[in-house]
C-alpha cells in the first residue's frame, strides 16, 4: 500500500495485481483478493505495472503464501519392484541371445562372402578355360573340315 499526500488530505493507493493462470489473465485485484486467489492456486504468475515481466507468486513477498509441502513419495510395493527386476533380467537375457545371434549371423555372412568371392574367381577361371577349350575345338573342327574337303576332292579326282 502506498500513502500519498495531496493537498491536506491523505489518500491511500492500493496496489492492483494481475494474475496469469496458463495464459488466462485475471485482475486487477487488491492485496486481499489476490491472497484469496493465490490460496486457491499457488502456481500463478503475477504482474504489476512496476514489474517488467510476469513473476511466480512465490517470488513476491507481499503475498501471504501458505504453500503446503508436497506429500512424501509413496513406497513402491516390494512385489512390484521384484516383478520389474525379473522383467529386466528377462530383457537382459533376451538381449544377450540377440547379441549372440547377431554375432553368429555376422560371422556366417563373412564366411559366405568369402565363399562367394572364391566361387566367383573359380567361375572366372573356368570361363577362361572353357573359352580356350572352345577355341581349340573350333580350330580342330576347322582343320577336320579342311581335311574332309581334301579327301572328298581327291576321291572325285581319282
Amino acid at each position: 500500500m502506498v500513502v500519498s499526500v495531496k493537498s491536506k488530505r491523505v489518500v491511500k493507493i492500493m496496489k492492483k495485481w494481475f494474475f496469469s493462470d496458463n495464459g488466462k489473465v485475471s485482475g486487477p485485484l487488491g492485496l486481499k483478493e489476490s491472497n484469496e486467489l493465490i490460496a486457491k492456486n499457488p502456481d500463478l504468475y503475477a504482474w504489476h505495472p512496476s514489474y517488467t515481466h510476469w513473476v511466480p507468486v512465490s517470488c513476491i513477498n507481499e503475498f501471504d503464501l501458505n504453500i503446503k509441502p508436497p506429500a512424501p513419495p509413496v513406497d513402491i510395493p516390494k512385489d512390484l519392484i521384484e516383478g520389474l527386476i525379473d522383467e529386466e533380467k528377462d530383457l537382459i537375457s533376451t538381449l544377450d541371445r540377440i547379441d549372440k545371434t547377431i554375432s553368429t549371423t555376422s560371422d556366417s555372412l563373412y564366411e559366405i562372402d568369402a565363399e562367394i568371392d572364391n566361387y566367383s574367381q573359380i567361375t572366372h577361371n573356368l570361363t577362361e578355360e572353357v573359352k580356350v577349350v572352345v577355341q581349340t575345338i573350333e580350330a580342330q573342327y576347322a582343320s577336320l573340315q579342311k581335311n574332309l574337303a581334301n579327301v572328298i576332292k581327291t576321291d572325285y579326282d581319282v
